[in-house]
């Protein structure tokens, strides 16, 4: 195999595992804030279990030449504004429903976000794509008014939007700055912690801090492993590889597939079976993911391309 097809092969494995692990990601965070943990003490888990590893980073370089103004916009879009959001809506509604409205809604905000920010401007098929993930998440709207969901289901569907928001603002941010993987990496968990660890000590509501609630250590190592080292750097290293070999499109298409994961592995983990009409939405939201997929015109001019 020569060095090329290597080079492809082990990016297309790095994109094929991503979706695996997201979905995963989600069940994972479900079964948290479901148990003794709340969302407060999953997101704290993540910042500062991130925080601890980067630490001598961040001692040695700063935030690697990114300036603290932009340093901790990128924190806010995918640190503990995006956790809480997350968490938040999980712990109000079901693994669909975050598949769905965070993976699914992310396309849009993010085109929202590079037309104003970037002055791209989406191409029609990816405009298609976009009605066609509103229509779906339409659907998992309307789950959530049925007779069987919780009475603060919808209220959780309103915080994973919030999250997709926040992840979209990440994402602008990356390529309007040109924010490099170790910067990103660096700035996200250190401002997080600095600004959150302290709220989270002396104001809010937690599982952790008292003797009397404190959960069983598998379910805190699993999800200090999964939220502070998976979720935070192995995910980032397994996209960057796999974009570098197969191009942010295929890899975009890989994640796609992740609330259908999240599904499946929400079904076999946590026995949450869908109902038809969340099955249409997520059907519908991923058809329109992948077409919302592509590159994007811009109406600026672009140096490179003479």
């Amino acid at each position: 195999m020569s060095p090329s097809s290597r080079s492809f092969a082990i990016g297309l494995a790095c994109g094929l595992v991503v979706p695996f692990i997201w979905g995963g990601w989600i069940v994972a965070s479900r079964f948290g804030v479901l148990n003794a943990l709340t969302p407060y003490d999953v997101t704290a888990l993540r910042v500062g279990t991130a925080a601890i590893i980067v630490l001598p980073l961040f001692v040695t370089r700063g935030f690697a030449g990114l300036p603290v103004w932009k340093a901790a916009i990128v924190s806010f879009g995918v640190g503990a504004p995006f956790a809480l959001t997350s968490f938040g809506g999980m712990s109000l509604a079901p693994v669909i429903h975050a598949g769905v409205l965070t993976n699914g809604t992310m396309p849009i905000f993010a085109a929202i976000a590079g037309y104003f920010w970037l002055r791209q401007r989406p191409a029609r098929i990816q405009i298609g794509g976009m009605i066609l993930i509103m229509a779906g998440s339409a659907l998992i709207g309307g789950d959530s008014f049925n007779l069987q969901a919780e009475a603060n289901q919808w209220f959780g569907d309103l915080l994973l939007v919030g999250a997709a928001i926040c992840f979209a603002l990440y994402m602008t941010a990356l390529t309007a700055w040109n924010v490099r993987i170790l910067q990103a990496i660096i700035a996200v968990p250190i401002i997080s912690s600095a600004l959150y660890l302290p709220a989270w000590l002396m104001f809010l509501p937690s599982g952790l801090l008292r003797a009397e609630t404190f959960p069983p250590w598998p379910e805190v190592a699993l999800q200090a492993v999964y939220q502070g080292i998976v979720a935070s750097f192995i995910v980032v290293i397994l996209i960057t590889r796999a974009t570098r070999s197969v191009s942010p499109t295929t890899v975009a298409v890989f994640l796609a597939g992740s609330p259908a994961l999240a599904v499946l592995f929400g079904i076999a983990i946590l026995d949450e079976v869908p109902t038809l009409l969340a099955w249409a939405g997520l059907v519908v939201t991923t058809f329109g993911m992948v077409l919302a997929v592509g590159r994007r015109s811009s109406t600026r001019n672009d140096p490179e391309s003479g």
